[in-house]
């Protein structure tokens, strides 16, 4: 990730930027399906997709400028459960969660204040960003962030298994 200069460009650019991004996730879940009749295939396709989105558009969102060495300094957006689908919950179950009242995701490291499964997060936290110029969409997804995933959940489901809401409810 760069995001050491500004990104140069009209906040009309980054939209039409963003906008052409999302689509290009959206074809890509849907190509993840035709990526071989192995699931373990699909399901990595789909992760690189993710990633690779977000490699994309994190010099577009507010989270560019948020992260530090250690990861994101605020963290708000891990002060959740993570949407996950059946095969993640399989995956998460087997890993050691913390068990507090912070409400924070169960996974996040709150001294290093970074994801503690980043290799292994879930879909949804893959391709959540901040799109707006405050931290208040951090912890409370903008609209393009919840129709992307409501548009994509049907084809994620066909892979991932159905969806389950957060983790641990």
């Amino acid at each position: 990730m760069s995001c050491i200069a500004p990104i140069a460009g009209t906040a009309a650019d980054r939209e039409a930027a963003v906008a052409r991004e999302v689509e290009k996730l959206k074809r890509r879940v849907i190509w993840s399906e035709r990526a071989g009749g192995d699931r373990w295939r699909q399901i990595s396709f789909l992760y690189r997709a993710a990633d690779r989105f977000g490699s994309r558009i994190i010099d577009h969102s507010f989270c560019c400028g948020e992260i530090g060495a250690t990861g994101c300094s605020i963290g708000s957006c891990c002060r959740c459960r993570p949407d996950v689908f059946a095969y993640e919950r399989q995956v998460l179950d087997l890993l050691p969660k913390r068990v507090d009242a912070s409400g924070y995701c169960p996974f996040f490291n709150l001294a290093r204040k970074n994801c503690g499964i980043y290799g292994v997060r879930p879909f949804a936290c893959r391709i959540y960003f901040n799109f707006a110029s405050s931290d208040h969409y951090c912890q409370n997804p903008n609209d393009m962030t919840l129709q992307l995933f409501d548009n994509i959940k049907p084809h994620l489901e066909r892979i991932l298994g159905t969806y389950l809401g957060g983790y641990g409810s």
